[in-house]
């Protein structure tokens, strides 16, 4: 099935598959079908149904994964599902649009696709328009050198998928049910505020991408980079001391980008606006907050900061995106 999807670009049919492998090995394609599980292969008839005359045969992702040469295609597939994202982050839609149209001609540029490799363009658009990943409305296509897919924001969980098991992941934590929590005082025994299961990402993935496109460009950003990531994995793990000490260490990392030696003119010289001049100074009383993880000394009485006390995100946010704004 592979070296046919390989050759040709599309999957077989099962009429095509059954004859052939029939005259060459005896073998009952139908009856073999039936033993594979359905996360390897899927076809085109009826859930439990063997497949029968016209009906597609295609390889899942973990099916292409386990066939010699599978590997380029994947990692083709899993590159475009990480553009798409970073490209889908830094564009709006068209007016009365919730996606973002991303074409055949894209694609080819970003991933440094020869135009002549036509045949593996068509695995890749074979691949986009088979498996779940996040894109919206049906497949447009006119033929194999002009089509065009509309993605959606769900495009997001995708953006890190370097492997099979990433990919299994991302699409189990993207369909699996969004429950609304129950308020922890209503649990017996619930988890305290710190609890990792409560805490989601802190810095915004398009902020991360904005300072990476900016590296290098008048300023060095690998320590940035690093503090933030950093500051995003604790958050969400509900490391409040680590939090705490880490968004202080960004403050104080950026104040020369705005031409100052320390966060607090920062603040206050730069036009941020009317809104988020307000968010720059709770970051400013914030400082003192984090002088007490950093500096106060074991005692008798208990600390009292949580997770609960770190800046609101949309602060944070705002104030990295002029940090990005500084950077270019």
């Amino acid at each position: 099935m592979y070296d046919s999807f390989r050759r040709d670009g599309v999957w077989p049919e099962f009429d095509r598959v059954d004859r052939q492998l029939l005259r060459a090995a005896k073998v009952d394609v139908a009856q073999v079908a039936a033993q594979i599980p359905p996360d390897l292969m899927a076809t085109d008839g009826p859930r439990g149904v063997p497949p029968r005359g016209h009906d597609r045969m295609r390889l899942t992702v973990a099916g292409i994964a386990c066939c010699e040469g599978g590997r380029e295609d994947l990692d083709l597939f899993f590159h475009a599902l990480r553009w798409m994202a970073q490209h889908e982050a830094r564009h709006y839609p068209e007016p009365g649009k919730t996606s973002v149209k991303v074409t055949r001609a894209m694609l080819a540029k970003a991933l440094r696709i020869p135009a002549r490799d036509a045949v593996r363009l068509r695995r890749l658009s074979v691949l986009l328009r088979d498996e779940r990943w996040g894109s919206v409305g049906s497949w447009r296509s006119t033929d194999d050198q002009d089509w065009s897919v509309n993605v959606g924001r769900d495009v997001r969980y995708f953006r890190r998928v370097r492997s099979t098991d990433d990919f299994i992941a991302a699409t189990t934590a993207w369909l699996e049910p969004v429950t609304v929590a129950t308020p922890a005082a209503d649990l017996p025994g619930a988890a305290s505020p710190q609890s990792p299961a409560e805490h989601g990402s802190y810095v915004d993935e398009r902020v991360f991408d904005l300072v990476r496109q900016s590296d290098g460009a008048r300023w060095d950003c690998t320590k940035l980079l690093a503090l933030l990531r950093e500051l995003d994995d604790n958050y969400r793990a509900g490391n409040a001391y680590a939090a705490h000490a880490l968004l202080r260490a960004v403050m104080d990392h950026i104040p020369p980008l705005f031409g100052e030696t320390t966060f607090a003119p920062v603040a206050n010289n730069h036009p941020w606006g009317k809104t988020d001049g307000r968010y720059m100074k709770r970051l400013v009383h914030f400082r003192d907050q984090a002088d007490d993880v950093m500096h106060r000394q074991i005692s008798r009485t208990p600390c009292v900061l949580t997770m609960e006390d770190m800046p609101a995100r949309a602060a944070v946010n705002r104030f990295l995106l002029g940090c990005v704004s500084k950077l270019a």
